[in-house]
């Protein structure tokens, strides 16, 4: 298992990370860097009224607005890791 410093909450869709203290959106990416999301804002061709984050879920894209973000409160995430075997057969 891997724990994520204090200020990290998981969110809804695996793989993506809240930072309590900061208010900013993580996506833990394969080689176990977390890098920031971009921020998007309302406009009059969305349909969000609220600043949201894009992010993907099963290959499709899915939004992830500031509201329900903001309600997130701190607790600890623990990731499962899963090791898989490179075979090779000769």
């Amino acid at each position: 298992m891997i724990t994520l410093p204090p200020p990290f909450t998981a969110t809804r869709y695996p793989g993506y990370f809240w930072n309590t203290e900061t208010k900013l959106l993580f996506s833990l990416k394969v080689g176990g860097e977390l890098r920031e999301m971009k921020r998007y804002y309302p406009s009059r061709w969305t349909r969000w009224d609220t600043p949201y984050y894009l992010v993907y879920h099963q290959g499709r894209q899915r939004g992830m607005g500031l509201r329900y973000l903001s309600e997130l409160k701190l607790q600890d995430s623990e990731i499962p890791v899963t090791y898989r075997e490179n075979r090779r057969v000769a």
